[in-house]
């Protein structure tokens, strides 16, 4: 793993289904992203009209984001109030399913601690400045 990153503990949930799993926490990710696998598991995959591409830090590397699905939230064990909003890439490498991002990490103000990610409050609250 390099430095930003981390592994954290996620429940999400989408209707009746819910499942546990690691996901990666990358503070150097411009957005979260699901793995199509995953958002088509949950059920909750919405195609987007027009699919793009994204950069990924490997040299060349590309995701095509295909859609997005909003699912309930759990991290760390702590609700997030009205879950997240994850992006779909069709391409997401085989290993990962799940990537929580920087406007995820910033919202619901997580800290990296020697235990790992955490949030910094419990339970997570919003401003509107």
């Amino acid at each position: 793993m390099k430095i930003g990153q981390a592994l954290a503990d996620v429940e999400i949930r989408y209707k009746e289904r819910t499942l546990k799993l690691k996901c990666l926490v990358d503070t150097g990710a411009s957005r979260s992203i699901i793995s199509k696998r995953l958002a088509e598991k949950m059920g909750a995959f919405i195609p987007f009209e027009k699919p793009y591409d994204i950069r990924t830090a490997d040299k060349e590397g590309k995701l095509r984001l295909i859609g997005y699905c909003r699912l309930g939230v759990k991290f760390q064990g702590v609700e997030v109030p009205g879950g997240a909003v994850f992006e779909v890439a069709e391409n997401l490498r085989e290993d990962l399913e799940l990537v929580i991002g920087r406007p995820e990490i910033d919202s619901w103000d997580i800290i990296f601690t020697s235990e790992g990610p955490r949030p910094k409050k419990v339970p997570i609250e919003f401003e509107i400045i």
